[in-house]
C-alpha cells in the first residue's frame, strides 16, 4: 500500500514540478501500479500458490464467471440510473436528453470492454490480492479499508488535475469521495463469484452518476453534495446486495475460496 501511494504520488508531483499536464493516458497505465507492485510482493515472498491464484484470474466455474460479468455490468448501471433519477426526482439536477441516454447505453459495453485492460490493473491488485492478505478482518471493515486506501491512491492524481485547472475542486472532490462506496460495491462483486472479472468490468463500465445528469459542471456545491450523498446511499444498498448470501466454509468469500 505504501509503495502504490508513493510511486502515483512521485509521478504526479513529477508532473506538477515540469509543468507538463498530466496526460490521459496515465490514468489508464497508472491503474496498472498495483498490480505491478503485487508482482514484486510475489517475487520477493514466494507464497504458495501462482499469480494467477493471487489475482483470482480463474473463476470458480465458466457459468459463475457469466454471472458474475452480467450482475457487474447490469447492477453498476443501474446504480447510476437510480441515483441519477433519484437525483432528478428530488430536484437536485436536470436529466441529460434521451438521445444522450442512447449514446451511453450503447457505447458503454465496447467501452468496458476496452478499459477492462485497464482496470484490471487496479482490481487484481485492490480486490484481488490485497484481501486475500486480510482474512482476519471482518468481510465489511476488509472492504471499508481497503477501499478507503484505494480513495488516497486516486488523491495525488485527481489533486493534480485540480492544480492544474483541467478538474473543478468540487468535481474533483466529489469524484474521489464516491470511491469509496463503489470500492466497496466492487469488492462485494469479487466476494460473491470468487473472481476479479466481475469488478474489473464493472469498473471499465465508462459511466458515473455525473455524466447521467445535465450540466454536472454547473451544479451548485449543495447539489453536488446531495447528489453524492443520493450515490453513496445507492452503492451501499448495491453492495449489500452483491454481498455473499452466506460465509463459505473456512472463511469470508476472497480467502476462503482461494486458500
Amino acid at each position: 500500500m505504501l509503495a502504490t501511494l508513493t510511486i502515483i504520488t512521485a509521478v504526479c508531483v513529477g508532473f506538477l514540478l515540469s509543468s507538463v499536464t498530466l496526460p490521459d493516458w496515465l490514468t489508464l497505465i497508472g491503474r496498472w501500479i498495483p498490480a505491478v507492485v503485487s508482482l514484486i510482493v510475489i517475487a520477493i515472498v514466494r507464497p504458495p500458490g501462482s499469480v494467477s491464484r493471487w489475482w483470482m484470474l480463474r473463476p470458480r466455474r465458466v457459468g459463475t464467471l457469466l454471472s458474475g460479468l452480467a450482475v457487474g455490468t447490469i447492477g453498476i448501471a443501474a446504480i447510476y440510473a437510480v441515483a441519477a433519477g433519484l437525483a432528478v426526482l428530488f430536484g437536485v439536477a436536470a436529466p441529460l436528453s434521451w438521445g444522450s441516454y442512447a449514446q451511453i447505453a450503447a457505447l458503454a459495453i465496447p467501452a468496458a470492454i476496452v478499459f477492462s485492460l485497464s482496470t484490471l490493473g487496479e482490481e487484481v491488485g485492490w480486490r484481488a490480492f490485497l484481501p486475500q492478505l486480510m482474512p482476519e478482518l471482518n468481510l465489511w471493515v476488509r472492504a471499508g479499508a481497503i477501499s478507503g486506501i484505494w480513495v488516497l491512491f486516486h488523491v495525488p492524481l485527481h489533486a493534480a488535475m485540480i492544480l492544474q485547472g483541467v478538474l473543478s475542486p468540487m468535481i474533483g472532490l466529489v469524484s474521489t469521495l464516491l470511491l469509496l462506496p463503489l470500492g466497496v460495491f466492487l469488492a462485494m462483486l469479487v466476494e460473491r463469484f470468487g473472481s476479479v472479472w466481475p469488478a474489473v468490468i464493472a469498473h471499465a463500465v465508462p459511466m458515473s452518476v455525473l455524466n447521467l445528469v445535465s450540466g454536472s459542471a454547473e451544479l451548485s456545491a449543495g447539489a453536488l453534495w446531495s447528489l453524492t450523498g443520493i450515490t453513496t446511499a445507492v452503492l451501499i444498498v448495491g453492495a449489500m446486495l452483491a454481498a455473499p448470501r452466506r460465509r463459505q466454509t473456512g472463511g469470508d468469500g476472497v480467502s476462503a475460496a482461494h486458500r
